[in-house]
């Protein structure tokens, strides 16, 4: 993902989403590994970032320490929690608590929007 020179936090941010969309799915690391993101905020115990995802992508499990939402702007995801298959599309949001991990793969040519919520001490 090549740096773009912007402020990452202020008292008024605005973001154009298709036009970031767009960059990102012309961005090089999207073109040879299907997945990019871009973090668009990030203050104070906020974090958001923009995420692209080609189809049949996956983004393997991981911890977290922290709370986090996954909104799906376009497309559609599949994970699975405890054995069971769970699909989520445009429109909807999924929650992940602190320590929660699980793999998501995208179903389709996917647009996310990742909220994470971390201590205010780092």
């Amino acid at each position: 993902m090549t740096p773009v020179a912007r402020s990452l936090s202020g008292p008024l941010l605005t973001f154009d989403l298709d036009a970031q969309f767009h960059e990102l799915r012309s961005d090089p690391a999207y073109e040879r590994s299907g997945r990019v993101g871009r973090t668009l905020a990030k203050q104070g115990p906020l974090r958001l970032t923009l995420v692209a995802l080609a189809d049949g992508v996956e983004v393997e499990t991981h911890h977290t320490e922290y709370p986090l939402t996954l909104q799906v702007l376009s497309g559609k995801v599949g994970f699975r929690i405890e054995g069971r298959s769970h699909e989520l599309g445009a429109g909807q949001i999924l929650y992940f608590g602190p320590g929660d991990a699980h793999d998501i793969q995208a179903a389709e040519d996917t647009e996310l929007l990742l909220t994470i919520a971390v201590a205010s001490d780092r």
